[in-house]
């Protein structure tokens, strides 16, 4: 299984973003990145301006796995509207976990959306493309939660 995954964070303007940045930084793609500006979504937390960063990566298994080490995220069951442009998926929708963590330095998230690397053995009808997210939805929060 492959996992694309979409990670942001925003910490104050006194910490350092290595500490929340993935260690496995070369997998990553950045996207978005911003010092000192106001964070509507942080309002007046820290003094209201913030560090913020957006990466996409691609991730196997293993790094996955360390890349949650890293971060500190755990799946949260919450219903998605899903990923815009998941890595892995080109440009459109793809379903997708939110990942959180409780950390009080951070505000950090992640959309996760699992790549099964087998083929359908029957015909993905949009009920059995649900079910079969439903299935690989419960595993994830199975292993991860």
């Amino acid at each position: 299984m492959r996992f694309s995954v979409i990670y942001e964070f925003d910490c104050p303007m006194g910490l350092s973003v290595t500490q929340f940045t993935p260690t496995q930084r070369h997998l990553f793609d950045l996207t978005e990145q911003a010092d000192g500006e106001p964070s509507e979504w942080c309002g007046d937390l820290w003094g209201g301006k913030v560090k913020h960063r957006k990466y996409c990566a691609l991730l196997t298994r293993k790094q996955f796995e360390r890349f949650l080490s890293d971060t500190g995220l755990f799946p949260e069951d919450v219903e998605t509207l899903g990923s815009l442009g998941a890595p892995g998926y080109g440009l459109g929708f793809a379903p997708a976990i939110s990942f959180r963590n409780d950390d009080p330095e951070a505000i950090q998230s992640a959309y996760v959306t699992p790549l099964p690397e087998v083929e359908p053995k029957r015909e993905l009808t949009p009920k059995r493309c649900e079910q079969v997210w439903q299935r690989v939805r419960r595993a994830i929060f199975s292993v991860y939660g």
